[in-house]
């Protein structure tokens, strides 16, 4: 399947049907584009991914595994801590991270902004 590189529909959790539960991490569909986003604290935008395998290797608490279906997948997300390394090393803007308390000042802080 050609990858279409767009970016992440960061409004993916009140735009999007949420249309799986049978996995560990959600799954997501737009009827718009026909997409599918895996997962909602951490989530990745499956048709972006290159499988460059960045955010795998730069999360600190290996949220992301490789699928049987050759799929990056968020499979560990309660073990995130919300550093959005993930987001930073992702060059197709596929990743998008739940922005809760604390990731912001997270952020600046790994880019020497504090």
């Amino acid at each position: 399947m050609d990858r279409i590189h767009v970016p992440i529909d960061k409004n993916f959790r009140t735009t999007w049907n949420r249309i799986c539960h049978e996995r560990p991490y959600a799954v997501w569909s737009s009827e718009h584009d026909g997409g599918l986003i895996y997962g909602s604290t951490v989530a990745i935008y499956i048709d972006a991914c290159t499988l460059c395998m960045k955010c795998v290797d730069a999360c600190p608490t290996n949220v992301f595994k490789l699928s049987l279906e050759n799929e990056i997948t968020p499979l560990y997300t309660k073990e995130c801590i919300l550093c959005l390394v993930c987001e930073i090393a992702c060059p197709t803007d596929a990743i998008h991270v739940d922005r809760q308390g604390g990731s912001e000042e997270t952020l600046k802080s790994l880019l020497g902004e504090v």
